[in-house]
Formats: C-alpha cells, sequence, structure tokens
C-alpha cells in the first residue's frame, strides 16, 4: 500500500476552497505490477485524458454522456505508446460528484509517473492526501463516519478488521443515527411549539409520548457506542508474541508476565503446540500477550513435517508472528545461542517492532555465555518489570504514530458517549414532577450538537485536516 504522509504534515488551509479544479494521482499500489491505476477528478478531467489519446477517442470521450469503457493508447512523453482501457464517467454520479476517468494501464512506476506529469501539464494537480474521499465527503456522498471507515479499509490488516470498516462504510453506524437525529430535530421542534403556547394550556406531547422518544433515542446511541466501542476491542487491541526455540522459557515468561498460570510448563520440550493468549493491561496499555509453540532446528524438519501435530504448531507460530505487534525474541541465557538464533538477533536488533528477552537468568552458570537482549528469570522476576515497562512503552510509541489525530472509533464514540449523556439527563427530566420543557429541550440540543459531529453535519477545518492528511495520496 502506498505510504501516507506523516501525521505532522497536514491539508493546507485553502483544502476546503479548492474542489473546483481536477486532481490527478496513482492509485494503485507503489511498484512494479501486472497493472497500475490512475484516477483523475474534477471537470476538465475527461479533456486532459483526451489529450493524450487518438483522435478517435478523444472525439468518443468528448462525446461521452453517460460511463463508459475505451480501450485506447495513451500517448506518454518520454515513453511512448501504451496500452490502456479508460473508465469514463463523464457525469456528476460519480464518488466525487464530479466527471471521473480512471486509466487502467501497465503498472510500471516509471509509466504511471510519466503519465500523471503528462496529465497534470493538460490541466491537472496532484491530489493530496485522501482529496478524492474529502471530496466525496464535502458532496454528501459520505458522512465522517464513513469517510473515516474509507481509511479503515485501506489499512485492514485481516478479514476481521476489514468487515468492521466495511460496516461502518455501508452506513450500519451513520444510518440509525441521521434516523434519530432527525426524530430528535421534530422532537425540539414540538417542545419549543410547546413553549410558545405554555399560556394558552395547549399541548404538543404527553410526558408518555415525551419519554418514549428520548428512550428511543437513547437506545439507538448507545447501540452504535456498543458497536464502536466492540470496533476498538477487534481492531484496536495490538498483539505481542513470545517466540523462540523450544523450551527457552516462554511459557514461563508468559505466566510471569500475566501473573497467572495459563501456559503449562515443563522441563520437556515442546511443551505449547498451540498458541495460548491472554488480555493484559499494564500502564494504560491493553495488548494481547500470546505464546507460541517452539519453532524447531532446522535439523528436526523432517520430523517435523512427519508428525502432522507439531507441523501444525509450526504454521500457527508463523501466523502469530505474522500478525504480530510486537515480537519478543526468547533467548535461553543458560546455555548457547545457535546459528539461527544468532542469525534472528542480527535481524531484529535495531528494528522497534522486536524486544530480545534473555530468559532463566537466575540458571546462567558464573561463567556462562553473555545472552543479549533484556535479562529476565520468570522465577525471580528480575527483569519482568523493566520488560513490561518496555512493552508498554513501545507499545505507546505505536499508538502515537498511527493515530493521526484520532481514529474513527475513538472520535465518534467521545461524541456519542457525550450523546448519550444528553439523553440520559433528558430522561431523568422527564420523569421528574413538573418536569421544565425547557431543560429537556437544551439536554436535547446538546445530544443534536454531539450527534452532529458524528455524522458529519457539522465540521471545523481543523477536524477534516486532522482525518484526511492520514490517506495515502490517490484515496
Amino acid at each position: 500500500m502506498v505510504t501516507p504522509l506523516p501525521s505532522s504534515m497536514s491539508l493546507p488551509s485553502d483544502a476546503l476552497g479548492t474542489t473546483d479544479d481536477t486532481i490527478v494521482a496513482i492509485a494503485s499500489a507503489r511498484g512494479s505490477a501486472a497493472r497500475g491505476i490512475i484516477r483523475v477528478s474534477g471537470p476538465v478531467g475527461v479533456a486532459a485524458v483526451a489529450t493524450l489519446v487518438p483522435s478517435a477517442t478523444a472525439q468518443v470521450l468528448a462525446a461521452a454522456t453517460q460511463s463508459c469503457v475505451e480501450q485506447a493508447p495513451i500517448w506518454v512523453p518520454r515513453v511512448g505508446s501504451v496500452p490502456a482501457y479508460l473508465y469514463v464517467w463523464p457525469n456528476c454520479s460519480t464518488y466525487t460528484r464530479q466527471p471521473t476517468v480512471e486509466i487502467h494501464t501497465v503498472g510500471s512506476v516509471v509509466v504511471l509517473d510519466a503519465m500523471v506529469e503528462a496529465l497534470c501539464g493538460a490541466g491537472c494537480r496532484l491530489a493530496r492526501p485522501g482529496e478524492f474521499t474529502l471530496r466525496a465527503f464535502l458532496a454528501g456522498r459520505l458522512d465522517l463516519a464513513q469517510a473515516e471507515a474509507v481509511l479503515g479499509v485501506i489499512d485492514a490488516r485481516d478479514a476481521r478488521q476489514l468487515n468492521q470498516a466495511l460496516q461502518v462504510l455501508s452506513g450500519g453506524v451513520s444510518q440509525p443515527l441521521q434516523m434519530i437525529r432527525s426524530d430528535l430535530l421534530d422532537l425540539c421542534a414540538d417542545l419549543e411549539a410547546g413553549l410558545d403556547f405554555v399560556d394558552e394550556g395547549i399541548s404538543f406531547l404527553t410526558k408518555q409520548e415525551l419519554l418514549s422518544r428520548v428512550e428511543q433515542a437513547r437506545n439507538v446511541i448507545g447501540h452504535a457506542l456498543q458497536q464502536m466501542r466492540t470496533r476498538d476491542v477487534l481492531v484496536d487491541v495490538p498483539v505481542v508474541v513470545l517466540l523462540g526455540r523450544p523450551n527457552v522459557g516462554k511459557s514461563s515468561l508468559m505466566n510471569a508476565l500475566g501473573q497467572s498460570n495459563v501456559s503449562i510448563v515443563t522441563s520437556e520440550a515442546g511443551t505449547t503446540r498451540d498458541f495460548i493468549s491472554q488480555r493484559l493491561e499494564y500502564r494504560g496499555q491493553t495488548f494481547d500477550l500470546v505464546d507460541t509453540a517452539g519453532i524447531h532446528r532446522d535439523d528436526d524438519c523432517d520430523s517435523c513435517e512427519s508428525d502432522t501435530l507439531v507441523g501444525a504448531a509450526q504454521q500457527m507460530t508463523h501466523r502469530s508472528i505474522e500478525r504480530a505487534t510486537l515480537s519478543l525474541l526468547c533467548l535461553d541465557a543458560a546455555r548457547p545461542t545457535d546459528d539461527w538464533e544468532r542469525a534472528q538477533w542480527e535481524k531484529v536488533q535495531h528494528n522497534l517492532a522486536w524486544i530480545v528477552v534473555a530468559t532463566k537468568c537466575d540458571s546462567r552458570p558464573p561463567k556462562g555465555p553473555t545472552i543479549p537482549g533484556m535479562a529476565t528469570s520468570s522465577v525471580t522476576r528480575a527483569g519482568i518489570p523493566e520488560l513490561l515497562d518496555e512493552i508498554a512503552d513501545r507499545l505507546a510509541d505505536r499508538q502515537d504514530n498511527n493515530s493521526g489525530g484520532g481514529s474513527i472509533s475513538s472520535r465518534c464514540a467521545v461524541a456519542l458517549q457525550l450523546a448519550m449523556d444528553a439523553t440520559t439527563n433528558a430522561c431523568d427530566l422527564v420523569n421528574v414532577q413538573n418536569h421544565a420543557e425547557e431543560l429537556i429541550a437544551a439536554e436535547l440540543r446538546l445530544a443534536l450538537n454531539f450527534l452532529a459531529d458524528v455524522v458529519g453535519a457539522v465540521y471545523t477545518d481543523d477536524l477534516l485536516d486532522r482525518i484526511f492528511s492520514r490517506f495515502c495520496i490517490g484515496k
């Protein structure tokens, strides 16, 4: 995936005032591939692409009134003629509500860069990070929660994260909130109309109807908040994996870090066949700690392949490593390291996603070998607090680097919690004898303001800057 700009790089202050020009960017991943995609959106997008194709194709593009696909060579300066498919949407029935063209051609970095340069010379400009999605939001195609879910789809690391982001993108969270916000607007109108006619004794709402509608709003908001919190649990909890040779002390370290006995510890190598996990919280960091099966020596491969259970355990270990946020390479301080362990240490010693841990330091002979890594003992607990501190520091650094001003779930969850608090206060006021409609209306207006923050009915340039600066260029 194309690397996003650092969070310190923000959209320029005129980002919201430049939506009437035409933008272009490479929309596919950077690097060589069978196919590369360039996306163009804006008033002169079709005309700009027409300058690079044969005259017959240019005439077809100029006359197009509906979406179409054209196969045609594109002339690229310094490169020559390149075959391409042109996916053309000449009207405003597009993602950005602007004429849009996608060029699907060979996935050569040189070709794609030259093509973008040529299109910039034909009236386009290079898109900023997230600008296609920003235009979709400003055009009403997406609300803020859905716009942020686009980034969630792009950044998804597994099917679970992807499904969660797709649920938000499809309106699974926003649509019920839009409906309940509309009902709350009507409810406020009824309440305030009643206030205008209070001297005449005219009432637009019964106490029971008012309570029922406010409770319904609170329930919908509470359900959306639970969805957001569930998404946090499923997606945002980092995974810390213990790995190393069999019998290097991973299971004991697992128990020591969690101060529990979730892993079986024996002197026999290979006790752990399946992975074992437990959720820990330390210094405000919540993470899943995973104990994996020991990685066998190369000269044991034949026996591993013949043992279906051992082979499956090895495969599961490698899958755990792939999904790890932070990996702890465990080395037995009571014995010299082997070639594989030394190679792994050389590979990961400067990688912030790895921590090298020397285990069993209480068993190391006085003149034994010096093992690299953080010295620990699961028996005496020496080095365990320091290792937990290091894990928390690494995870905090990861969270800071990935935050980009707040995730969809954290930003929305805060607003939803405040909206639910306001509706709860409104319910309490309704239940008070001789309840004051003015106070109830004030609480409902607060809830409406917080819901507007979630669905994007109101927003600030700073908020859009924090959200869209985290996107890749071309999205």
